[in-house]
C-alpha cells in the first residue's frame, strides 16, 4: 500500500467518524433544547433576588438586580413586598429604591413609597411620591413606570422637574433608555410652566 492509499483511508476513516459523533450529539442526544432565534428580543443575562425574610404572601428586604443583553444594569431594593393575590407573578413593593446603570449614559434613581413589580419582565410601576435623579436634574410626579420590554421610561401625574436653571412642570415625560431622548408632552398649552432661575 502506498502514502497516497494510507492517506485516502485516513481521511475516510476520520469523515465517517466525525459524522457519526455529529449524528449522535444532534439527533440522537435524549436532552432537547429549543433555541430562540428571536434575535430583536433583549434577554436578561444575569439575574438575583436576595430575600432576607419570607412568610406567606409577605416579603421583607428585597434586593434585586439584573444585568440586561447591552450591559445595562437595573437594581431594586424594597423594605417589604407582597405577592399579588390576582396575579402571582406581580409583587406590591413597599419604600422602594432603584437604579438604573445605562451603558455610556448617567445613571438613573428612583424613589417611591410604593411600586409593582412584574418578576417575569421586570417592569416596575413606581407609584406615590415619586422621586427620579440623574445628573443635576430632579424629577418628582406620582407616576414613574420603567418599561424594559419598550426600552421606555415614563414619568407621569403631578410632574415636576428641577434643573441648575430652571423649575417646570409637564404632563408626561417619556424617557428612551437606548437613545436616552427625552420628550415631554402635555394636554394643554397653558399647563407647560418654565421657570428660568
Amino acid at each position: 500500500m502506498n502514502i497516497k492509499t494510507a492517506i485516502q483511508i485516513f481521511i475516510f476513516l476520520l469523515i465517517i467518524i466525525s459524522l457519526y459523533l455529529f449524528i449522535k450529539m444532534t439527533f440522537l442526544s435524549e436532552k432537547q433544547e429549543i433555541i430562540d432565534l428571536d434575535l430583536e428580543k433583549k434577554e436578561v443575562k444575569a439575574e438575583k433576588i436576595d430575600i432576607k425574610e419570607s412568610s406567606g404572601n409577605i416579603i421583607e428586604n428585597i434586593d434585586y438586580k439584573s444585568i440586561d443583553a447591552n450591559g445595562n444594569e437595573y437594581n431594586l431594593h424594597a423594605s417589604r413586598g407582597e405577592i399579588s393575590n390576582d396575579n402571582e407573578n406581580i409583587i406590591i413593593l413597599k419604600n422602594v429604591s432603584g437604579e438604573l446603570r445605562l451603558k455610556d449614559k448617567p445613571n438613573i434613581y428612583i424613589k417611591s413609597d410604593y411600586a409593582k413589580y412584574n418578576s417575569l419582565n421586570f417592569d416596575t410601576y413606581f407609584y406615590q411620591n415619586v422621586s427620579g435623579f440623574f445628573e443635576n436634574k430632579k424629577i418628582y410626579s406620582d407616576n414613574f413606570d420603567l418599561l424594559f420590554k419598550d426600552n421606555k421610561a415614563m414619568i407621569y401625574n403631578n410632574i415636576k422637574f428641577l434643573d441648575i436653571n430652571i423649575e417646570g412642570s409637564a404632563d408626561k415625560i417619556k424617557l428612551d433608555l437606548l437613545t436616552g431622548d427625552i420628550i415631554i408632552t402635555m394636554r394643554e398649552k397653558e399647563k407647560i410652566q418654565v421657570i428660568k432661575k
